[in-house]
């Protein structure tokens, strides 16, 4: 029984969605509600991958996006892709499945941000890269706009330990650490890079997605595959300021009188 491709409107399969995305996904996390997801199951009826749609997570996003506010209506926003255990080929084509679903339904952009140097932090000595790295994208059509906001917060080194910022339903950041950490000794933020701006133009004439394309506010670029040294170098400072703690904390108690 071959593989297959269902497109489920919000809430259809919600939980079993959810279990999926928190289990596979860098982040550990799923958002509350989306419009649509198009998912790919095994032959035992079992999620493999989700591809989930709806509003933008800010108001702000659609505005900036779009040249004329009344084109706002079509701007959908991919807020997660996760796949596991399956083919690029079957993740192409899922999306494929979902950017003429989407098509159908008269959206005209398909936008999302992917952060390249993404990886989920455990503990001290396992750092495993999860996120897309763009190359998923360039792949299917998708149009490179850029890198989109500020370096992100990604985590802290607390007494040498690396925590991500998402802990199950909660976000740590600069302002609420300490809430969480009251005894800690160290703590230090861990940043990460920009993030990475694409868009699939759903169109299926030449003329279509001129048009669509003049009306985004953003300027198509050209893409650059040369990532993985930049996520090799934030390994690596990471590494270098766990040893430090480290270090300090071995000094520190060498040079503390006995009892």
């Amino acid at each position: 029984m071959p593989k297959t491709q269902r497109i489920l409107k919000y809430p259809q399969n919600k939980e079993e969605i959810i279990r999926f995305v928190k289990r596979h996904h860098y982040s550990r996390r799923c958002p509350a509600v989306w419009s649509v997801a198009i998912c790919l199951k095994n032959e035992k009826g079992k999620i493999q991958a989700v591809l989930m749609y709806g509003p933008s997570p800010y108001p702000t996003v659609e505005r900036a996006f779009v040249r004329d506010p009344t084109h706002i209506k079509h701007h959908i926003w991919q807020s997660r892709m996760v796949g596991a255990g399956i083919t690029s080929a079957e993740l192409d084509s899922l999306i494929e499945r979902a950017n003429n679903y989407l098509y159908e339904n008269n959206y005209w952009w398909v936008h999302t941000l992917t952060q390249y140097t993404e990886s989920r932090i455990d503990s001290a000595m396992r750092l495993v890269c999860k996120g897309f790295t763009g190359h998923v994208y360039q792949r299917t059509g998708a149009s490179y706009l850029g890198l989109a906001g500020r370096k992100a917060l990604q985590g802290f080194l607390i007494d040498g330990r690396a925590i991500h910022k998402r802990q199950g339903a909660v976000t740590l950041s600069k302002a609420n650490i300490r809430d969480y950490y009251p005894d800690a000794k160290s703590i230090r933020a861990i940043w990460g890079g920009k993030k990475q701006r694409w868009v699939y133009i759903l169109a299926k004439t030449d003329a279509e997605y001129q048009y669509r394309r003049t009306w985004m506010a953003y300027t198509i670029q050209e893409y650059q595959v040369l990532r993985q040294p930049l996520l090799l170098i934030q390994l690596i400072t990471l590494m270098y300021l766990i040893l430090e703690e480290t270090e300090g904390d071995l000094k520190a108690a060498r040079l503390a009188p006995s009892t």
